[in-house]
């Protein structure tokens, strides 16, 4: 399992793209001002991604203001695996929280699956649908 991103889950996120672009002056790799979701170089092989809170309150069919969780999801911890499936089952089977099953996100050409550890933050594994040969992974 490798951290691949951390990804913030923003309320302005015209905003903070605007602040991790222009103010902090991170490329760009995807994106822009208007998608709701972008991704910057951090000089890392983990990068920092910036998603509008609610597409991700949307996907995961969670309240943004569930009483249980009243700052839930400001950010969530990406891992990416070979298979999501054989990790997710291994995961549960350890006592993970699993918040979301496995499944396509063809928009987002990825298959992944949402967890909560202990404290309730949001954990991703994910695998891209289209597999990436391993000479052109990040390094």
């Amino acid at each position: 399992m490798r951290c691949s991103y951390i990804r913030l889950l923003v309320n302005d996120y015209e905003a903070c793209f605007r602040f991790y672009a222009d103010v902090l002056k991170l490329p760009v790799l995807w994106g822009d001002e208007n998608s709701r979701y972008a991704e910057f170089d951090v000089q890392s092989r983990t990068r920092l991604a910036i998603n509008q809170r609610e597409v991700m309150a949307e996907a995961l069919e969670t309240d943004t203001a569930d009483p249980e969780l009243p700052h839930q999801d400001r950010f969530a911890v990406i891992f990416e695996v070979d298979d999501v499936d054989e990790s997710a089952a291994k995961l549960v089977a350890d006592g993970a929280r699993l918040v979301m099953e496995p499944r396509d996100w063809t928009a987002w050409g990825i298959r992944a699956a949402h967890f909560r550890d202990p404290d309730g933050y949001l954990l991703e594994i994910n695998c891209p649908l289209i597999p990436v040969p391993a000479d052109d992974r990040d390094v």
